[in-house]
């Protein structure tokens, strides 16, 4: 018996006349990043993996609504896993009995596509077909389709938690959320709360569930060709953490050396940030997630400088900390070196084998050691991915193909003391490979560093 899905593409694309449009590619869409990660058929690879984890029912992923203010189009996490396109307000909606794969996407006039260029809607048929996908329909006829698959007991698969970004993880996004929630002029549903709820609404009879679990198991462990992204990225963004540092000198402003690090980044390819820069210095050193970057930079004042690329989809996180006049205090270089020595000693258990708990125990010990173990706070990093705080925690055994930060953090805020050494780890079947060590964190190195190219 055909899956009512099928019944209703035969049914619905009987009923639809496109016409051929410009032959050009999306704006949007990469053609050279998806090709970075394997192609069209490694996207639907992921498809047929995660049809196969689900069994039966319909998933329904959706792309971002909007482009965002002043910044490059980024395209939500899931979905751009599973289909490697980037189209404001587009839809997934796969039937995982057959695997077949529909794409819905808005209806663009003439003179949108000339404004904003085509989506994949709007181009020709063998130009989509060269993306993965030979059913794209116009998103107007999505609900007659789901009306027709979803008039009898069935399971809808939908992301139910919250979506991450670039520089947020899921359960940041859902304290965004939360401050809608709050505000008395907020909005009641943000995000991608209304999708879930008019869904809910316009067909009850399916069975909800949630697939993220089954999206973050897989994007938890890297692909060959994520991998090698991970280690382009660490080396980028190593190099821009360098080359901000070669030039760091007092005074200048905290924004000169995030721009410094920036050009490297869009310099070499990168399409954007993994987060907002962070250039931390005199009273606003202790602040951890600093993005103001406006003061000026004081004689012999630490800077924690914490800035990453974004390239192809594939974010990463480092930070180093340093004097601004090019040497530590002496106090200043005693808990430089605890903060580097608990870095190690956590990297150094990064092995398939052990746990993550073992390897916060051994960064632990060394706090305790000096007497500050009041500011363990747990683990000292989280994963990286698609996300700067990527899906999953980490926890229970470490597993190759994983990708993980370690960041311990001393500091002393009466003092104006902040030290926060950070790289990005890649876990591999002969233990930890730190793909950010193009930029020096040895003390005598980064102080030989700073201010080197003035």
């Amino acid at each position: 018996m055909k899956s009512s899905i099928t019944q209703w593409v035969r049914w619905t694309l009987s009923l639809l006349i496109f016409s051929i449009s410009l032959p050009v590619f999306a704006q949007y869409t990469d053609m050279d990043a998806i090709n970075h990660l394997g192609g069209p058929q490694e996207f639907a690879r992921r498809r047929d993996e995660l049809a196969k984890k689900l069994k039966t029912g319909t998933l329904i992923l959706f792309a971002r609504m909007t482009t965002p203010e002043s910044n490059h189009y980024r395209e939500d996490n899931d979905f751009y896993y599973f289909t490697g396109l980037q189209d404001p307000g587009a839809v997934m909606v796969m039937d995982m009995a057959s695997g077949k794969t529909m794409i819905f996407e808005p209806q663009q006039s003439p003179r949108v596509k000339q404004v904003y260029g085509p989506n994949l809607l709007s181009m020709a048929a063998e130009q989509q077909e060269k993306l993965g996908y030979k059913i794209v329909m116009p998103i107007d006829a999505m609900d007659q389709g789901l009306s027709f698959a979803f008039s009898k007991e069935t399971d809808l698969w939908l992301r139910l938690e919250f979506p991450d970004k670039a520089d947020g993880a899921r359960g940041e996004s859902g304290r965004d959320y939360a401050e809608q929630y709050n505000h008395p002029y907020g909005d009641p549903t943000p995000g991608d709360r209304a999708a879930l709820m008019k869904l809910a609404q316009r067909y009850p009879a399916p069975h909800r569930r949630d697939v993220t679990p089954f999206i973050d198991e897989m994007r938890n462990i890297k692909t060959p060709q994520e991998i090698a992204l991970v280690r382009k990225n660490g080396a980028l963004s190593a190099a821009g953490l360098k080359d901000a540092i070669a030039h760091a000198h007092a005074p200048m402003y905290q924004y000169q050396i995030e721009a410094r690090a920036d050009y490297v980044f869009r310099n070499g390819g990168a399409q954007g940030w993994a987060y907002p820069a962070i250039v931390g210095s005199g009273e606003d050193v202790n602040t951890w997630h600093y993005f103001s970057d406006r003061k000026e930079i004081e004689p012999n004042q630490l800077v924690v400088l914490d800035f990453a690329a974004d390239l192809d989809h594939m974010t990463m996180d480092i930070t180093r900390t340093f004097n601004i006049s090019g040497k530590f205090t002496p106090e200043q270089a005693k808990w430089y070196a605890v903060d580097l020595e608990c870095q190690k000693a956590v990297i150094a258990m990064l092995k398939p084998g052990n746990t993550y708990e073992q390897a916060a125990d051994a960064g632990k010990a060394v706090f305790e050691k000096n007497g500050i173990e009041k500011q363990w706070y747990g683990w000292p990093g989280h994963f990286v991915g698609l996300a700067t705080h990527d899906v999953l925690r980490a926890t229970g055994p470490i597993k190759a193909g994983q990708v993980v930060t370690v960041e311990p953090i001393v500091e002393f805020p009466d003092k104006q003391m902040h030290f926060r050494v950070e790289d990005t780890i890649l876990i591999t079947d002969n233990g930890p490979e730190i793909v950010s060590s193009g930029v020096p964190k040895e003390m005598g190195e980064v102080e030989k560093l700073v201010g080197s190219e003035k």
